[in-house]
């Protein structure tokens, strides 16, 4: 159940032309990432080396009278290079000098016929190579370790060698020639060893960087102190929930709680025994709990550098499949007073029955956690819930910052346990003692400007949606997954209505609906943060219920869905987005629509159009929107093909394509 990757283009047959970009010479490649404007590369490449130049042709579907393109350049920086030709088919963009490392331009072609025909291709330039400050983690005598190294500029091959210092005993390079390296072995001795990495490019350039590598005890752990974490999956192919606080101690020890419902189990507030943290290498290793009434559970969890989060996973050769993230807690919060004002919520499982239920709203909570007046929800499901009070009381976090309540969305009963993150994150999970009553888990997120917002709040910026269904075909759990962006917001202060952009790809049990956009999608948002938002027309209109933090960031339902949409949108970083520099990134599988792949992935790196790490492939950016398309060595999140969506430089939204499998997957991806 070891998967993992993502992507997204113009058509999903290009992807496999993908491979040849900034590989060179293997004759043109599709490097085009938009709608109507084929762009190729006759030299097989986009990347080209400083003050060299480099040509991009461009072809126009449904063009008779073969007015072909207007070309634009675009970069980050004073010095980006320029056009020495441009026509209406062709351009060749010149490359400057004095580059260091590796540096990004956008080149995009505009139809002349029309306008709302483009594509745009990144092109990356390599300057002297620069080796890029890795985050090493610690090693583990005698467990096998492995991290990666990547240098950005100048021209492969590449030859890597220790030039001072040694490595610790049991590690050695890859030997690799490509832009990334991997330090792979397994250390003998412990303690600390400094060293300094020499990369020489195929023209004689050089690079170096210092590095230490610590070797710890094979029994240490990387976690240390007390997290909360939140899963979903499946038991026997039917829903499962799961939230829980576990304190890890210096000696690797763990304590904790947890609160756990599938159709025939039920564990609510089950304390644990005893548990350990087993095995750690690099950023990665196996966390082991036990209660009385669950046994031995083992889990895999990745890691990021601030050891204060990542991704767990249960992987012990049971049939409980769930995945989800661990968060640090902050324990100045474990009080009713921290967790007054206002909050927006989302959940997502099963109802009584075992078929789909979503639910979103927000609440207000006074400082003895009374849940106040004018707070709401609506939920999917046969008899979905609209726009209803929600009422009840929340208890006051215990020592493992968990509470309870017993919450009413309208006729709609929740009783819920929740685990504080900090003062502006809760994790929360249905938690009663019936395995036929709802089970469903989600989050509860600050929300600002409650009674003042209006439509401006998606004028303000972009937001991207990560979008997760599941229905049973056959019997079994598949699933629709959809990744996108808002945008474009057209409203006027003090109005509760306006027009936006939606771009959207979706991945249906099999089927693709890729690079779908909406344009002057109508919506509402009133002044508690509770909006709707409808889009597409005839019988293939849908119809959302949103619900906004206030900053850009919520929750969404899809009332009239089939598949019980249920989302997530965050506030993305202002682009252009073509300076995206190399990044180490960590994830996995969050809220998954099927029994598999559920996936998680230790270290990914992305670095000038390739991916290295965990996974091998090529990616290609929107300088515009932020999307990326990437093709991968192996199948992971449902694909071999991906499409991803940067919310910023720290953290990525991934989707496989669903192509060689029925069922697709969400991974967030966060900067380790």
């Amino acid at each position: 159940m070891k998967h993992a990757l993502w992507i997204r283009a113009v058509a999903f047959a290009a992807l496999a032309l993908l491979a040849a970009c900034g590989h060179g010479g293997n004759g043109p490649a599709t490097v085009g990432v938009g709608i109507g404007v084929a762009l190729t590369a006759p030299s097989g490449t986009t990347i080209v080396a400083q003050g060299g130049t480099i040509e991009i042709d461009a072809t126009v579907s449904n063009d008779p009278s073969n007015a072909g393109v207007s070309w634009t350049l675009s970069g980050s920086g004073t010095s980006y290079g320029s056009l020495t030709t441009q026509t209406n088919a062709k351009a060749v963009y010149q490359a400057p000098n004095g580059v260091v490392g590796s540096i990004f331009v956008t080149l995009t072609a505009t139809s002349l016929a029309d306008t709302t025909k483009a594509s745009a291709v990144t092109i990356t330039i390599n300057g002297t190579p620069q080796i890029l400050q890795p985050t090493l983690f610690p090693a583990h005598q005698n467990i096998a370790y492995g991290t990666y190294i990547s240098v950005a500029g100048g021209t492969a091959p590449y030859t890597w060698s220790v030039s001072a210092g040694t490595l610790p005993a049991g590690l050695a390079l890859s030997g690799t020639n490509a832009a990334t390296t991997a330090i792979t072995g397994t250390p003998s001795t412990l303690g600390s060893s400094t060293f300094t990495l020499l990369v020489t490019d195929s023209a004689g350039l050089t690079a170096q960087i210092q590095l230490t590598i610590t070797v710890v005890e094979q029994t240490a752990c990387l976690l240390t102190g007390q997290y909360a974490y939140l899963l979903t999956g499946f038991y026997q192919g039917k829903p499962v929930t799961r939230a829980g606080s576990v304190n890890v101690s210096t000696t690797g020890s763990v304590t904790g709680v947890h609160d756990y419902k599938d159709a025939t189990n039920v564990r609510p507030n089950t304390v644990l025994t005893g548990g350990a943290c087993l095995i750690s290498a690099s950023n990665y290793g196996k966390l082991q709990i036990s209660s009385n009434a669950s046994g031995n559970e083992s889990f895999d969890y990745v890691i990021r550098a601030t050891l204060q989060g990542g991704h767990l996973q249960q992987n012990d050769g049971t049939t409980v499949l769930e995945a989800g993230e661990f968060y640090q807690q902050d324990t100045t919060a474990f009080n009713l007073a921290a967790l007054a004002g206002d909050w927006v919520f989302g959940a997502v499982g099963a109802d009584g029955s075992g078929a789909r239920l979503a639910v979103a709203g927000r609440i207000t909570l006074d400082g003895s956690g009374n849940v106040q007046a004018g707070s709401v929800g609506d939920t999917t499901g046969a008899a979905p819930v609209t726009n209803a009070a929600v009422a009840g009381t929340l208890t006051a976090p215990d020592a493992n910052g968990r509470g309870t309540a017993a919450l009413t969305v309208g006729a709609q009963a929740l009783p819920i346990a929740f685990y504080v993150v900090d003062q502006n994150t809760l994790l929360i999970v249905t938690s009663d003692t019936s395995a036929t009553t709802p089970r469903v888990a989600g989050r509860m997120t600050r929300q600002t400007g409650a009674g003042t917002l209006d439509s401006t709040v998606f004028a303000t910026g972009s937001s991207v949606l990560s979008l997760w269904g599941s229905s049973l075909v056959s019997g079994v759990a598949s699933a629709t997954m959809s990744v996108g962006r808002l945008y474009g917001a057209a409203a006027t202060a003090g109005s509760a209505s306006g027009t936006l952009s939606l771009d959207l790809d979706v991945a249906d049990r099999g089927a693709q609906s890729v690079n779908s956009t909406y344009s002057g999608a109508p919506y509402t948002l009133a002044a508690n943060g509770r909006g709707t938002l409808s889009f597409g027309s005839g019988s293939a209109q849908r119809a959302w219920v949103v619900y906004s933090d206030g900053a850009g960031g919520g929750y969404v339902v899809e009332p009239g869905s089939a598949v019980g949409n249920f989302g997530i949108f965050e506030a993305q970083a202002a682009g252009p987005y073509s300076d995206f520099s190399t990044a180490y990134y960590v994830g996995g599988t969050l809220f998954a629509g099927a029994t598999s792949p559920i996936s998680q992935v230790p270290q990914l790196v992305f670095s000038a159009g390739t991916i290295g790490g965990d996974l091998s492939g090529s990616y290609a950016i929107d300088p515009t929107t932020g999307r990326m398309v990437a093709g991968v060595t192996r199948t992971i999140f449902g694909g071999s093909d991906l499409v991803i969506y940067i919310v910023s430089q720290d953290k990525l939204v991934m989707m496989g394509d669903s192509l060689n499998i029925s069922n697709s997957q969400i991974a967030w991806l966060e900067h380790y």
